[in-house]
């Protein structure tokens, strides 16, 4: 398969979600029944947010705060990006990218009626994993370079094409060892 199948074919069908004014406890226990990692948060039926596992833990066991206590509603991430059946697999994948979200809420005439995760993305379209690296390494934090200089070795005197600082006099490549 590649990215420009239907999201269809790679959702899983159903929602396993939790109302929003459930306890985190609550939901924590479905997560650990169902044996997934994010669930759909509803208000009434309507798809309101995500609450993932890393949720629970740099919200409240980062925290110190009790899971009977506090609301899923207080924790999830309500910045919902939903896609509909329609939609294409690429087009889906890269929205996730962009965001940095790992699943996405699937809806037929506002409706939920199924979810994607970049797992499903991945299994359907394995260049995705590709992308993925590249974003990866977009987003890392540039090393800067060691720069380098031609000119005399301000400890043996003699002329290199390769000085580089060190306490804060330029020596050659001999100098530095």
């Amino acid at each position: 398969m590649n990215g420009d199948v239907g999201i269809k074919e790679v959702m899983t069908d159903g929602v396993i979600a939790v109302e929003k004014d459930k306890s985190v406890k609550e939901a924590a226990q479905l997560l650990k029944e169902e044996n997934i990692r994010g669930l759909v948060v509803v208000d009434g039926g309507e798809a309101v947010g995500i609450v993932v596992c890393r949720d629970i833990a740099y919200e409240l066991v980062a925290e110190s705060r009790h899971p009977q206590e506090v609301k899923v509603r207080d924790i999830m991430s309500t910045d919902l990006i939903v896609a509909e059946e329609g939609e294409l697999l690429n087009d889906v994948a890269m929205a996730m990218l962009r965001n940095d979200i790992s699943r996405v809420p699937v809806v037929r005439e506002d409706m939920l009626v199924g979810i994607v995760t970049q797992s499903d993305i991945l299994r359907a379209w394995p260049g995705f994993a590709e992308i993925l690296e590249e974003q990866e390494e977009l987003d890392a934090p540039a090393d800067p370079r060691e720069e380098t200089r031609s000119g005399v070795c301000e400890d043996c005197e003699n002329y290199s094409e390769d000085l580089k600082e060190v306490d804060g006099l330029l020596v050659c490549p001999e100098c530095r060892s």
